[in-house]
């Protein structure tokens, strides 16, 4: 395996302490990595059952993938963000859009709204990236991977201050496959080659993912 090269990341042989992670509904994209302490990312299982016939053999009965879920841990300063780019708070991606409330003071209500989601998590050591959706330079020294959730929907929002510091955890949750069998997750990673990881397509929901 060819090492990962040493950043003021502090990676070498595994990432970490760093990562880009972009939200984005079509319309305006926002960067919540600043915001953000910690990453889990459940893929749905490929469910398994039994069926037990009367000779006693059995069949495999295959299930469909579950739902994916993907959460955020982080520390937000407002109640939302103004602006497409450096998120300040989570509240309005749950509550209906980003950027909801162009104003400040921000004041957003819950919606009925459902909102679809891309979410996508970059973890890179080249210095040029900014956003989990953008690209990975080509080259000797530069390694990428990244995993993407399209369509999907912001399911909770979740607030605790009982060590004294306020922290919010937010959730996205979202199927493997459209109505028409296309995928709405992937992984794509580039090891040190002379090409680059492209960035993501712009985000049009329901119709292109990535």
């Amino acid at each position: 395996m060819v090492k990962i090269a040493v950043t003021n990341y502090g990676d070498y042989d595994a990432w970490q302490r760093h990562a880009l992670i972009t939200v984005e509904d079509g319309t305006t994209a926002v960067q919540i990595h600043a915001l953000t302490e910690t990453v889990d990312i459940d893929v749905g299982e490929r469910d398994l059952d039994i069926i037990n016939l009367l000779n006693l053999g059995q069949i495999p009965k295959h299930g469909s993938i579950g739902l994916t879920t993907v959460t955020f841990e982080g520390y937000c300063k407002e109640a939302g963000t103004t602006v497409a780019g450096t998120a300040t708070g989570y509240w309005d991606l749950f509550a209906e859009k980003p950027a909801k409330d162009a104003s400040d003071p921000i004041a957003v209500s819950i919606s009925n709204v459902l909102t679809r989601y891309r979410v996508s998590i970059l973890w890179t050591n080249d210095g040029a990236a900014t956003t989990a959706s953008g690209a990975v330079t080509s080259g000797a020294t530069y390694f990428g991977m990244r995993f993407v959730i399209a369509d999907c929907y912001c399911t909770a929002h979740k607030e605790s201050f009982t060590d004294g510091v306020l922290k919010t955890t937010l959730t996205f949750k979202g199927v493997a496959f459209n109505a028409s069998a296309s995928a709405r997750i992937k992984m794509e990673s580039i090891d040190a080659t002379a090409s680059a990881l492209a960035a993501l397509a712009s985000y049009v929901p329901d119709t292109t993912p990535w």
